[in-house]
């Protein structure tokens, strides 16, 4: 009489064609590998991303900053705010239409009473957010970058204790 096998043995056996390296253990093995592999490349594009910096302010100390802002200033803005900051006569008079003229950019108009998060909405997704205005939506010709650059600008014409009295 052969033989019996032992269920140990009847483990060991394949199918025929089957690899001998491509058990159950090795292909579990195999797996917890690649899982292993693909986390390690997640985290190390994460990571990746995280270190490139994003201009999240307008720093009107930066001298990089604010000079892309002035030029980014003087093409995109000084049309309606003027090449002063000066604004738009009649200013803050309502208009027919009840929306307002253009407004001073420099220490006399408002810009300095909101904090930056308010004015880079304004100026991404336009003037009615926050009231009747006419300043339209930015955020499509210009980068969030160029955005806090042009902030950067003009916050770096007003004198130091309008922009300490700036809202944080």
């Amino acid at each position: 009489m052969p033989p019996q096998p032992t269920p140990r043995r009847a483990a060991q056996r394949r199918p025929a064609g089957q690899p001998a390296f491509l058990n159950q253990r090795n292909v579990g093995f195999i797996f917890v590998a690649l899982v292993l592999v693909a986390l390690t490349i997640f985290f190390i594009r994460i990571n990746a991303r995280a270190s490139v910096p994003r201009i999240a302010s307008a720093d009107p100390a930066n001298a990089a900053q604010v000079a892309a802002g002035q030029g980014i200033y003087t093409t995109r803005c000084a049309s309606c705010h003027g090449a002063q900051l000066e604004g738009q006569s009649g200013w803050p008079t309502p208009q027919a239409n009840g929306s307002v003229t253009a407004p001073p950019l420099d220490q006399r108009g408002p810009a300095w009473q909101r904090n930056d998060q308010t004015l880079f909405l304004i100026v991404k997704a336009g003037g009615q957010q926050l009231h009747a205005s006419g300043m339209p939506a930015l955020g499509s010709g210009l980068s969030d970058e160029q955005i806090w650059a042009a902030l950067a600008y003009i916050k770096s014409t007003w004198p130091a204790e309008t922009r300490a009295a700036q809202p944080r």
